[in-house]
């Protein structure tokens, strides 16, 4: 009786033990395909920006309630550097906000406006000035609006 408890114990563990090696060698097989996920940055509550390269190529998505393309990167060089850079090892904690914005500036090639503001500049200064510059687009929206309504009413004679 205690000879059958035990052998069927032993038969149990290795079968657990063979099951737990099928998956690792499952999961060695997967993340040899060609698409991986080098990492991301958490922006709020289930909104993030992730990295993933497939192929040659990286893709920077944005994940929120819906998946959004935000920039593919095709250049060697930079799909080099940036895979470099985020798979460093462990004391890379993720690319920061800053970087990612920078590189999608640089590959866009737009200059940057009122976005590069200074890194010691206060929260409140910088939300003082994003409320202000919201306020002058509104105003410059309702001047258009405007406009567009007292020409169109002209045309209706």
């Amino acid at each position: 009786m205690v000879f059958q408890v035990l052998f069927f114990l032993l038969l149990i563990i290795g079968i657990f033990l063979v099951i737990v090696k099928m998956i690792s060698q499952k999961n060695k097989f997967l993340s040899g395909r060609s698409i991986r996920s080098l990492g991301g940055l958490p922006l709020g509550q289930n909104k993030s920006i992730q990295v993933v390269e497939i192929g040659r190529s990286l893709y920077i998505v944005g994940v929120g309630e819906n998946i959004q393309l935000l920039e593919k990167i095709e250049d060697e060089t930079e799909v080099a550097l940036i895979t470099e850079l985020m798979s460093s090892g462990p004391a890379f904690a993720g690319p920061t906000f800053d970087s990612i914005g920078g590189w999608l500036k640089k590959l866009r090639n737009k200059p940057a406006v009122e976005e590069d503001m200074e890194v010691t500049a206060s929260f409140q200064e910088v939300f003082h000035t994003k409320i202000q510059h919201m306020s002058e687009q509104k105003k410059q929206m309702e001047q258009l609006l405007k406009q567009d309504t007292t020409s169109d009413r002209l045309n209706d004679k």
